[in-house]
């Protein structure tokens, strides 16, 4: 059975394979061990047409990298990789690469997502969140690009 695809997305016009969908209900409940099974189903099981075949494979490696399978964030940029259409896969990209504590990787993946639907709002709250870098150590009187600076960033991990 399918459910209807939830408005606001790419693939507004696609339908949620039901595995899928169920596993959508156990992922916004935190149940992530459930989730992992449906999303992997969903995963394995759709056909290589399914417009939201990129959708299923992110939630899948999502759902991973949640359960502490750092090997899940393969799945989240093999998803990504060649995505035009669907933000929410470069949602879920930025939420593992942050997870892992990419920043750099997460601030990527929430510009790819940004430049599909600058609208999608779980991307936009998650740049309000994420910043590239930490805040530099500041010595007054010394410039950030002098070497006692620098020292410091080093030993602070700044």
């Amino acid at each position: 059975m399918e459910k209807s695809c939830f408005a606001g997305s790419a693939a507004d016009r696609a339908v949620l394979r039901e595995d899928f969908a169920d596993g959508l209900d156990c992922f916004h409940n935190n149940d992530y061990a459930g989730a992992l099974v449906h999303f992997r189903a969903a995963d394995e099981d759709a056909d290589i047409s399914d417009v939201l075949q990129s959708r299923y494979t992110s939630f899948h490696g999502l759902s991973r990298v949640c359960l502490g399978d750092s090997s899940g964030i393969k799945l989240c940029r093999k998803a990504a990789a060649g995505e035009a259409q669907d933000a929410e896969v470069y949602h879920n990209l930025a939420l593992a690469e942050r997870r892992l504590n990419n920043r750099e990787g997460a601030v990527t993946a929430l510009r790819r997502g940004l430049y599909l639907d600058p609208e999608h709002t779980g991307s936009r709250q998650l740049k309000q969140g994420i910043t590239l870098r930490e805040p530099r150590i500041s010595v007054p009187g010394v410039s950030y690009a002098h070497s006692l600076s620098r020292l410091l960033g080093k030993l602070f991990g700044g």
